[in-house]
């Protein structure tokens, strides 16, 4: 199995030192079977990010409430009302604001690193929990699949990793860190 991944020329290098393989025949890299497909998250475009279940409940929605709508709509508007990995748009609203999360094992911090613009699709399966409790499992695989390029296979093997990830970060309490809301860069 080769997880197919999207290296830019320049990261060339970088992809290599993390274990990526070049196949010459499909002019592209890919990750090898013995490699965890979730280190090369960078290279991939559409990525699961699971929250842990002791944050749940823990986010800028809930803990900016009066100035959730005016980011929000910054975010869509920046976007162009188009989803910011796919380019699509969903049927009901267009995009959906979706948190992006770095985590810090050592210092259990989960900080906040930015906001994007998803369709509905994508915001779901970065969310591939709410999507299996809501029954639209199949809908995500789908999208990811179409979205990577990637085989069910590969989906398959990134999902569980993903989940081991989650069950792993769901055991610690986290710290959350929303500074770069008020950074003045």
């Amino acid at each position: 199995m080769k997880t197919r991944i999207r290296v830019p020329n320049e990261y060339e290098d970088l992809a290599v030192q993390y274990g990526a393989k070049y196949d010459g025949r499909m002019k592209s890299f890919y990750v090898p079977e013995d490699k965890v497909i979730s280190i090369f998250n960078p290279f991939i475009p559409l990525t699961v990010e699971l929250v842990p279940a002791s944050n749940w409940e823990h986010n800028v929605r809930s803990e900016m409430k009066e100035d959730w709508d005016t980011l929000r709509r910054a975010v869509y508007r920046r976007a162009g009302y188009k989803c910011e990995i796919c380019g699509g748009v969903g049927e009901q609203h267009p995009v959906e604001s979706h948190e992006i999360w770095s985590y810090n094992s050592k210092t259990q911090v989960q900080r906040l690193e930015g906001l994007q613009a998803l369709c509905v699709k994508c915001h779901k399966t970065k969310h591939w929990g709410y999507a299996l409790t809501h029954g639209m499992e199949e809908i995500v695989r789908e999208h990811i699949k179409k979205v990577n390029g990637w085989k069910d296979e590969d989906v398959l093997k990134y999902i569980a990793e993903a989940f081991q990830l989650f069950e792993m970060r769901s055991k610690m309490e986290w710290e959350l860190d929303l500074s770069v809301l008020t950074r003045k860069d």
